[in-house]
């Protein structure tokens, strides 16, 4: 487990954990950023991901953290390793901002829309709820994620949200 007073950087396709007191944070575009948490050990992780899910036939060489439905069930599965209770875990989900706009692919404009929508399904496959949202739009967004209590502190647009749920 990661533990430090100091902020822990979490990269695209990357999945880290971590105790009270570490702040883990990250900027997303149209990435999701996947908070989970135990309220009661204050045991956390984020997920940063970049694509709902694999499209190949083959995951080989693939890293299980850049996709929601593989990334998700990585960091539950850490989480639990490091003495969090799957019964005290809940989620915080940001990001998925539409931070693309062409004619030529509408596909690629709406990646946002779908890392958003698959984040949702992954996390109902495993049974943990969501808290707190802060998606769409077309800003990207820095997170920090507080592992002392929960919170969540999104910037995006110059503007900043506090999300206390836990």
């Amino acid at each position: 487990m990661e533990q430090t007073n100091d902020i822990i950087n979490i990269g695209v396709a990357q999945v880290r954990t971590g105790s009270k007191p570490a702040v883990l944070r990250t900027i997303l575009g149209s990435c999701i950023g996947i908070c989970i948490y135990d309220r009661i050990k204050k045991i956390g992780g984020l997920a940063h991901i970049l694509l709902p899910t694999d499209a190949s036939s083959s995951r080989k060489g693939n890293s299980p953290e850049k996709y929601a439905d593989t990334a998700i069930p990585l960091l539950v599965e850490r989480l639990i390793r490091d003495g969090a209770k799957k019964e005290y875990l809940s989620a915080k989900i940001a990001g998925g901002a539409s931070m693309f706009k062409f004619d030529t692919n509408a596909s690629l404009g709406l990646i946002g829309e779908k890392n958003v929508e698959e984040t949702k399904k992954a996390l109902g496959r495993i049974g943990i709820p969501i808290l707190e949202q802060d998606t769409g739009g077309s800003a990207g967004r820095v997170l920090n994620f507080y592992l002392e209590d929960g919170r969540l502190k999104v910037k995006a647009a110059g503007k900043e949200k506090i999300y206390y749920k836990i």
